[in-house]
């Protein structure tokens, strides 16, 4: 290409992203313990409030979109969980290892 640069050889710079979401789950009093015990064994996943009335303040971590609905429909489905809400939802992206891009 005259008077201009190759790209041979040069990749394009690689876009990941972090999901981060926070979910409003709602467990029967009776099932706080088990319930808790099972999504602690999800990846990605972590309980950061539980009351005594059975609710439970819950984030998610992941690269991928499509895993979101897959996973709050997983903790949804939980033998004791009334509900399951989505209450926040941030995309982050970092490009190729320079940093986060909002």
């Amino acid at each position: 290409m005259p008077g201009g640069r190759s790209t041979v050889g040069v990749s394009a710079p690689i876009d990941r992203e972090l999901h981060i979401c926070s979910l409003l789950v709602h467990v029967g009093p009776s099932h706080v313990d088990p319930v808790q015990d099972l999504i602690g064994r999800l990846g990605g996943i972590e309980i950061h409030a539980v009351t005594a009335d059975g609710r439970m303040v819950v984030t998610i971590e992941t690269e991928n979109a499509a895993e979101i609905p897959t996973l709050i429909a997983k903790i949804g489905g939980l033998a004791g969980v009334v509900s399951a809400a989505l209450v926040f939802h941030q995309t982050e992206r970092e490009r190729d290892g320079t940093g986060i891009v909002p």
